[in-house]
């Protein structure tokens, strides 16, 4: 690889010293092995496990490695196949980020937080590395597998270090004639809990008594309390509940496939064509001159196996989506938080003659926003192909095959928006001269066409060449398997000059011995352009072995035990991910605030300065993981068992040298050097129990995750206390002012440390001075609650049949987890916001004072309770109904007289309670503040021709 002017260009491979010896080494093992003379060894299909780069059966493979099918995930009715994984997969943590159609994208952990900086996991589809699977349908899925440990991730080198997530996608089946499938499903979502706000009366008597706590005059006067209370004229008196003005009760969701599959002994297929429809909770919207937010999506998946010869076969692959998705002109965030947060008495929804109100100050009528302003859209297609060709070497020795493989991805994406600005009504409040209060209204600003704005558009392309050999034999007890392959990837962005590239020469060797006894090795010696010439590729290898105690003498007559296999293994994995681009260059800067003046008019001009040092030796991030497993069945097959525990260390995180470096120095913040450390450990374990009993069938079981990290090393800002340092703490840890109780009196204030944030008044929030040094300041600050994200998630499945009748019950809950309240929801009458319930009833006063859950009320922005402080950090553990599905299958011999071979009708809920332990009426998820986590019933109905 060379580097010119910022621009990477790729050289051939074998232009490369290293990698050419390498190949040269995998090439000569081969050339050895496959002279002796044995018989070919096939993995049997049934019992495969899906591995980097390919499967293994099995006995054979030794990794971490946990799936999920496709037709499990689909009994989840979710707009975006992420959300489905929530408690399905050991290790897997999904946290949503928002709920908005078509923008609904988790956050997706594997094994907790590995690093303080980027720890996104690495996403593959039928070998193509993609930015999200969110967009996949689950009826185009075969499985998904997360893969945890070394054995697994070593073959990625400097790409897998946070765990990868493994899509295969369906293939076609020999079968006497073709299959259909057709799907069909209908459901309407409503909100799991909204926030409960306060109404006019109680917004505008507490925010007299806010007025009266921070010393100033009362802004409402008594008639108009009683105007408020008595509801007595909506446009005088408003009182608006922002939410059932903008928002519908329920919003439907549907989905429908219908897929093919068949094919004979040359050649099968599997194409699938899937769409669906989630409409927003907007009310309304007529979708030509505004729009609700929503979201459609089209499916395509078209699988191609055909034997070209005896010894040739070919896999062809294509799949994409279109997404469309369309939306108020205006943020969702900030949509939200204008709805919630505007006061139910800032102004009427609309004028008596139906036009759009306002003010200077809060000219942003949600109303208006949605009705008024036209709408956006968004235009995204994403094309993936594969072509896959497979040459048997049986002529050289049975087992040992070549491959080539070339793949491609694209996405597009563009813009229509058909947008203008409104007209808004500002009321005026004025008494009359008979003293009666009276309103009328001030037109602001005008009405304008609707503007249509096109282009921005964005794209991506992604190629990747691959070539190599697989082998498998069996020489009497013994088995040899390995293969060795090459891989060339480059990712281009529209208008980013220089592409991304990476080059990966990666090997796995198998060996067993009598069907018991395995070992495997895997490596990785890959490179990528972001690093400096000589400094680019790295090596990573992993070991893993395997022992089936079933098999031994001493468990053979043990009747309960029918499968038990120990796994360990140990290895290098690298992960390139949260690193500046090409920081081993040095860059410079123009700098207004940094020149000179030169000349007889002594003018100013512009100096140059020096940005960040560059770092020649700057490289990934590499983590050392062991893991030690247990596979086992029992009880004649009904209970399947499998449990993992692992510990992992990291090193060489990047961190900004700046933090620990004097001012002096003179050169900008973003100077990084390889010197964090984390270290990460945890066990997994999932289990079923299934058992028959007549004409009933039923089965439970679960799968529970924790994982624990720990900063070694963060290189942080020196800090005067030594609890102040993030390190020593998990990842993201909060820390925060350690909250005491409330201020009594002002005795109690004048005994108390110096407060140094604001003048603090009784019902103010107490902080305990940690270094006992009279002061209260941020030198107080320690740990508080846990992390932002679970270090424990689990599932609970359940279900039962009775004949055609079934029932399947799933719960899905995380733990170890705390939230952060103090947003906007709650810091109430800041900007004139509204208040939530929380507040309304348990806000402090002199009278409720021993049973207070919220400070005093207050329309200051009010420094001291707002700081960061366990106050606001809440428990965030929960359980959730996650799915249950009632269906009934009708008999085989009733639906081949109309020419179908399966037929069943169901019913479906999804996220339909949930029990946490927050103390606030918002969802521990969302917290309120957004688009809310959606609850819904569907019905469905699934037929196969």
């Amino acid at each position: 690889m060379k580097m010119k002017s910022g621009i990477y260009q790729a050289e051939s491979f074998m232009a490369t010293p290293c990698l050419r010896i390498g190949l040269l080494l995998c090439c000569g093992f081969f050339w050895n092995v496959v002279h002796a003379q044995s018989v070919q060894y096939n993995v049997n299909p049934d019992s495969s496990v899906r591995v980097a780069y390919g499967t293994l059966s099995k006995d054979q493979s030794n990794a971490a490695v946990s799936s999920v099918t496709g037709s499990e995930l689909k009994k989840t009715q979710v707009a975006t196949l992420t959300n489905a994984l929530a408690g399905k997969l050991p290790g897997v943590t999904i946290t949503n980020t928002g709920t908005a159609p078509g923008f609904d994208d988790p956050a997706v952990l594997i094994r907790g937080q590995h690093t303080t900086l980027n720890n996104g996991i690495l996403l593959i589809v039928d070998g193509i590395q993609v930015n999200s699977i969110s967009f996949l349908s689950p009826d185009e899925i075969e499985s998904v597998s997360v893969l945890k440990d070394a054995a697994a991730l070593a073959m990625y080198g400097a790409r897998g270090g946070n765990g990868v997530l493994l899509v295969t996608t369906k293939r076609g089946t020999i079968s006497d004639k073709p299959h259909i499938d057709l799907n069909m499903r209908y459901g309407m979502q409503s909100p799991t809990q909204l926030p409960k706000m306060a109404s006019s009366y109680d917004f505008a008597r507490l925010y007299n008594e806010a007025l009266q706590n921070d010393g100033l005059p009362a802004l409402y006067t008594d008639a108009q309390l009683e105007g408020y209370r008595q509801k007595k004229d909506p446009y005088l008196y408003p009182d608006v509940n922002w939410m059932d003005e903008l928002l519908r009760k329920q919003a439907p969701i549907q989905d429908y496939t219908v897929s093919f599959n068949g094919g004979n002994q040359t050649a099968k297929y599997f194409v699938m064509l899937g769409f669906l429809n989630n409409q927003g909770l907007y009310a309304h919207t007529d979708q030509e001159h505004n729009a609700n937010i929503g979201y459609n999506q089209l499916n395509l998946r078209a699988n191609l196996d055909v034997n070209l010869t005896k010894t040739l076969s070919a896999q062809v692959g294509l799949g994409g989506n279109i997404q469309d998705r369309k939306f108020p002109p205006v943020a969702t965030a900030t949509f939200w938080q204008n709805m919630l947060t505007y006061a139910p008495n800032l102004y009427p929804a609309m004028t008596p003659d139906g036009n759009i109100t306002g003010t200077a100050a809060f000219p942003s009528n949600p109303l208006g926003d949605l009705l008024k302003r036209g709408y956006q859209s968004r235009h995204d297609r994403n094309i993936q192909m594969n072509v896959r060709l497979t040459q048997q070497l049986d002529f050289i020795t049975g087992g040992l095959k070549v491959f080539g493989a070339v793949l491609f991805d694209n996405l597009l994406q563009n813009r229509y928006d058909k947008t203008r600005t409104y007209a808004y009504y500002e009321p005026i409040w004025t008494k009359g001269a008979g003293g009666q209060d009276s309103v009328y209204y001030l037109q602001r600003s005008l009405d304008t066409d609707l503007t249509v704005v096109t282009g921005g558009d964005y794209e991506n392309n992604r190629i990747i060449f691959q070539g190599g050999l697989d082998y498998g034999r069996r020489f009497g007890a013994h088995e040899l398997g390995g293969m060795v392959f090459f891989q060339q990837d480059k990712y281009t962005v529209l208008g980013n000059a220089s592409p991304f590239a990476m080059q990966n020469l990666a090997g796995r060797l198998t060996y067993s011995y009598r069907d018991k006894y395995f070992a495997e090795g895997v490596f990785s010696y890959s490179g990528l352009e972001n690093y400096a010439p000589g400094k680019r590729f790295g090596f990573f290898p992993a070991l893993s072995a395997g022992w089936l105690l079933h098999k031994e003498p001493f468990l053979q007559n043990t009747e309960w035990i029918n499968y038990l296999k120990l796994r360990a293994s140990a290895g290098s994995v690298g992960n390139d991910k949260g690193a500046p681009r090409f920081n081993y260059n040095q860059y410079w800067g123009v700098a207004s605030s940094q020149g000179y003046y030169f000349g007889t008019g002594q003018s100013w001009y512009n100096g140059l300065v020096q940005l960040a040092m560059a770092n020649p030796d700057i490289t990934w991030e590499r983590s050392m993981i062991y893991n030690l497993g247990a596979d086992a069945t029992l009880f004649n097959n009904r209970l399947s068992l499998t449990a993992d525990v692992f510990k992992e260390y990291r090193k060489d995180i990047l961190v900004d040298l700046s933090a620990t470096t004097s001012a002096l120095a003179g050169y900008t913040s973003g100077t990084m050097a390889n010197l964090g450390k984390v270290n990460n450990a945890g066990a997994e374990v999932a289990a079923t129990y299934r058992k028959d009993a007549g004409a009933v069938n039923y089965y439970f079981g679960g799968q529970f995750s924790y994982a624990h990290n720990t900063i070694k090393e963060s290189w942080e800002t020196p800090r005067k206390e030594a609890y102040s340092y993030r390190q020593g703490h998990p990842v993201e840890q909060y820390f925060g002012l350690e909250a005491i109780g409330y201020f009594k009196d002002e005795s109690d204030i004048a005994s108390s440390p110096v407060q140094t944030f604001s003048i603090v008044a009784p019902g103010d929030l107490k902080y305990k001075d940690q270094n006992n040094d009279g002061i209260i300041d941020e030198n107080d600050q320690v740990a508080i609650g846990k992390q932002n994200y679970p270090e424990i998630n689990y599932g609970i499945q359940a279900g039962v049949s009775y004949k055609n009748v079934y029932l399947d019950v799933f719960f899905q809950g995380v733990a170890d987890k705390s939230v952060y309240l103090n947003g906007y929801l709650f810091q109430p009458f800041i900007n004139n916001a509204n208040i939530l319930d929380w507040a309304v009833n348990g806000h402090w006063t002199p009278e409720t004072q021993a049973t207070a859950t919220y400070p005093r009320l207050t329309t200051q922005a009010n420094p001291n309770n707002y700081q960061p402080s366990a106050f606001w950090v809440r428990n965030a553990d929960f359980i959730r109904l996650r799915n249950v599905e009632l269906g009934y299958r009708f008999p085989v011999n009733l639906v081949k007289k109309i020419g179908m071979e399966q037929a069943k009708i169901f019913v479906s809920g999804l996220n339909l309670v949930t029990w946490d332990d927050l103390a606030v009426d918002v969802d521990p998820e969302m917290l309120g503040q957004g688009y809310p986590v959606l609850k819904s019933w569907s019905a469905g109905i699934m037929v196969k021709f």
